[in-house]
């Protein structure tokens, strides 16, 4: 299967530091990272189709309220029928469904998204909002719940799949003690029954350290969002370590992000896997 790694323009236009790097660590794997044709922003995982699988995608509406709702913001909505052009795209389903790349998490044959989903398509009643969503993904899906404080509701700043059974769960203890809101147990209640749950925690814990689960899988290696820009500071230290001990058999590179994060994102966000049979 051919494996392709898209990006927006503005990517390189609007944060240089952070193009540069990625595309040093992609060329040292052998790869050149590709762009869209057409992007109103940087955040291509989010209006770009889902894969579920076989080379074959799943379009939706793309038309995120955190956009559509500011006027202001409507300007960064990007067309995802635009973007697709000139991509070689099998589509298996294009859903009439208000929905985001970012709150598609394929595990196997699950999909995990937060509940958001249901005040974005109030159309649907929701029993047929999933159905519709399953024949789509021809998975189960599994909700999550939705953080508010995350506007975006996404479920890939959440959880990564292990492949086995096994899902990597970000450091919401940790998280929770800085918000104090009871989040972690609803999760886990959810999560437990589907999966074994590998969960994160950091010693040098930051704000920022939600970032490290926002990596890109790029065939044998990971690409591990860095806070420092040369990925001298503790966290990331930490970081690289506890990813090489749940990875050992990837190589792992690292990637400076700050910009992103700061910005509500990192690498999986701004990128889209293009997989062609």
């Amino acid at each position: 299967m051919k494996h392709d790694i898209y990006i927006s323009e503005w990517l390189n236009k609007d944060y240089e530091n952070v193009y540069n790097q990625f595309r040093v660590a992609l060329q040292s794997l052998k790869m050149q990272p590709k762009t869209l044709p057409y992007s109103n922003d940087i955040w291509c995982r989010d209006f770009m189709p889902v894969h579920i699988g076989d080379g074959k995608y799943v379009g939706y509406n793309y038309q995120p309220d955190y956009l559509r709702e500011g006027s202001s913001l409507r300007q960064y909505i990007t067309e995802q029928a635009l973007a697709c052009e000139e991509q070689n795209i099998e589509f298996a389903d294009r859903m009439d469904v208000v929905f985001d790349g970012g709150n598609f998490v394929k595990c196997g044959e699950k999909v995990l998204v937060t509940d958001k989903i249901f005040m974005e398509n109030p159309q649907y009643s929701p029993l047929h909002l999933i159905e519709r969503m399953e024949e789509a993904f021809q998975a189960e899906v599994i909700l999550l719940p939705w953080d508010m404080e995350d506007k975006c509701g996404h479920a890939d700043g959440m959880v990564a799949w292990l492949g086995d059974d096994r899902i990597l769960l970000n450091n919401y203890r940790q998280l929770e003690k800085e918000s104090g809101k009871p989040f972690t147990k609803r999760i886990f209640k959810i999560l437990e029954y589907h999966f074994d749950i590998v969960e994160l925690k950091y010693e040098n814990f930051v704000p920022d350290s939600w970032c490290y689960l926002n990596y890109l899988e790029v065939c044998d290696a990971i690409l591990l969002p860095a806070i420092s820009l040369n990925h001298d500071a503790d966290e990331d230290r930490e970081a690289l370590g506890l990813f090489q001990s749940i990875f050992p058999n990837r190589i792992i590179k690292q990637v400076f992000a700050q910009p992103l994060i700061k910005d509500g994102g990192a690498l999986h966000c701004v990128t889209w896997n293009h997989c062609i049979l």
